[in-house]
């Protein structure tokens, strides 16, 4: 089977998981007590303009009617409408698309490199004191929750030092110095446990690929070590990094959600959480499905990207 016909399958696979997440999130989100419009009027409403809303918005309807009218919008493109905002989801998550994108992109464009590269010369040093410097950075930055990260770092450099700006998020056009300060420590966040993550991956990959017999014979041919290193071992050992790499986007997805909500960044994760403490059907829905739609691209681009690592590899 051709990478053409290969992708085309799989870019039809992806429709049915998105069904299913839709299916899914419908039903968990309609299964909790209450609804939006409660939660909109607060604790004493009037009925009559209570039962208005719910009327106006269709929550009155069975659940099966509301199902299908929402997934005949979604064929249409049509993400639906913000309840709380009075505003189109898409056009929602449009204005805050530059922000989360800034964020991501960022931090994993810092944390790609300086995990391969620690991960390396972890396993080059492997039971030396740089690999042993270099699994203890690996497993604190695992053990550091986001949230916890980001509100010592808050802490440390906002309020004890005063370096930084606590939170807020300024367009890098508007003013790029003042963009780049407040981006520091929402970056270094999100980015500590990718990179410790990647780190790890990276150096048990070379430790691996390193202990083959191809690179013992490599050695006894006197090959650079460097060439054995960084031509040999580390192309071999690129297959599972793609795979974790590609899942990473999802990792970053959700930190995103927790990090522009401690750091105050109006971006795609502060309105999902937002969205979700207020019961917003709309955002809920059309965040969840696009998060989804990222997260099956990026798998489906990692699968696609072992042809051109290994191409021994065929898909059948």
């Amino acid at each position: 089977m051709s990478m053409y016909r290969y992708t085309a399958r799989r870019l039809l696979q992806i429709v049915p998981v998105l069904l299913g997440v839709f299916t899914l999130t419908f039903v968990m989100m309609h299964a909790l007590p209450g609804n939006p419009v409660r939660i909109y009027l607060g604790l004493n409403p009037s009925q009559a303009l209570a039962d208005q809303l719910i009327h106006q918005y269709g929550f009155d309807r069975p659940l099966w009617q509301q199902y299908l009218d929402y997934l005949g919008r979604l064929l249409h493109g049509n993400l639906g409408e913000s309840f709380m905002r009075k505003r189109p989801v898409s056009d929602l998550m449009l204005e805050r698309l530059g922000p989360t994108l800034t964020l991501m992109g960022l931090s994993y464009v810092i944390a790609l490199p300086i995990s391969l590269l620690l991960g390396v010369y972890a396993a080059s040093r492997h039971n030396e004191l740089g690999d042993h410097v270099s699994r203890f950075l690996g497993l604190a930055g695992l053990s550091m929750p986001n949230f916890w990260l980001g509100l010592m770092l808050i802490l440390l450099f906002a309020y004890q030092l005063d370096w930084l700006p606590a939170s807020g998020y300024v367009p890098f056009a508007q003013d790029p110095v003042e963009s780049a300060k407040r981006l520091v420590m929402p970056v270094v966040t999100l980015t500590t446990a990718q990179t410790a993550t990647l780190m790890r991956m990276t150096r048990s990959s070379m430790i691996e690929e390193l202990s083959q017999d191809y690179v013992q014979t490599a050695r006894a041919y006197g090959l650079p070590e460097r060439r054995i290193l960084l031509k040999h071992a580390f192309r071999n050992a690129l297959l599972p990094l793609v795979t974790i790499i590609g899942l990473q986007l999802s990792f970053l997805l959700d930190g995103s959600v927790i990090v522009e909500q401690i750091f105050a960044i109006p971006g795609m994760g502060r309105l999902f959480f937002v969205g979700m403490l207020k019961r917003d059907y709309g955002v809920i829905m059309g965040m969840t499905l696009s998060f989804s739609m990222l997260f099956l691209v990026g798998v489906l681009l990692t699968d696609l990207a072992y042809a051109y690592i290994d191409p021994r590899i065929k898909y059948d």
